[in-house]
């Protein structure tokens, strides 16, 4: 009883770290999606939050497709560049809230950022992250030019 309670409790504990991980990340994509409204609407508030949900999933998946199809990286791989901006938000998250002065914040924002740019570096190797940047600032200027 004892074993099929722990399997079930690990399971669970899985679970809610998926969903979790998934809110995160979703809430990631709207931040930067916010940037990448088509000229539907003429600004982010506009919408109604199903409209946000779609544009930012839209964007997601256009960035997982990009990695998966055109970078060529495994499903483990980009589960793993997910985690990485899960720990980098959140940790710039805690920078602000308790960063003393904003010479403090800006020195370890950097310090991060670094790192987060290493680990990226380990996952999907130097070319094929310098591709993804690229991409992803392409299609934020090309939907900023949009709603001008």
């Amino acid at each position: 009883m004892k074993i099929m309670y722990f399997h079930f409790h690990q399971s669970l504990k899985n679970t809610l770290k998926k969903l979790t991980m998934k809110k995160l990340i979703l809430f990631l994509f709207i931040a930067i999606a916010g940037i990448s409204i088509q000229s539907k609407a003429q600004k982010w508030s506009d919408l109604t939050d199903e409209q946000k949900i779609m544009q930012v999933q839209s964007f997601r998946d256009d960035n997982q497709n990009y990695l998966k199809n055109t970078l060529k990286l495994s499903e483990e791989q980009i589960s793993d560049i997910d985690a990485v901006n899960i720990c980098y938000l959140s940790t710039l998250d805690r920078i602000q809230r308790y960063g003393k002065t904003d010479a403090d914040k800006e020195k370890y924002a950097k310090s991060i950022t670094a790192s987060r740019s290493a680990q990226l570096d380990a996952i999907m190797g130097v070319e094929n992250r310098k591709k993804y940047q690229q991409y992803v600032q392409g299609k934020l200027k090309k939907a900023a030019e949009a709603m001008k």
